[in-house]
């Protein structure tokens, strides 16, 4: 049986919670006619508590830290990588499949 607190599951690196962030927008290559910068897409990011990155060691629970607000989970494949080979990619951060905030 899990911990709980409140009625809810405690996450953990090791409970195999998801983390479904908000949608962000990234560019995609349309398929015709060609447009080099590419056309606005939304994607949405997914993130596991397994990849959470500054959890807490003050607190163990079945044998994994404790995530916290302000950790950051690894985007799960494949979040936003159809928009790679767009010269621009997520239009906020730049990147492809980075990190998604907890919190």
């Amino acid at each position: 049986m899990p911990t709980t607190i409140g009625g809810k599951q405690i996450a953990t690196t090791a409970s195999g919670h998801r983390h479904l962030g908000p949608p962000a927008v990234s560019n995609i290559p349309p398929m015709t006619p060609p447009k080099p910068d590419g056309v606005p897409a939304p994607f949405v990011y997914m993130g596991s508590t397994a990849t959470a990155s500054g959890a807490s060691t003050k607190l163990v629970v079945g044998g994994g830290d404790t995530v916290v607000d302000g950790n950051k989970l690894s985007v799960d494949m494949p979040g936003n990588q159809p928009s790679q080979p767009a010269p621009l990619h997520d239009l906020v951060t730049m990147m492809v499949n980075a990190k998604v905030p907890v919190g």
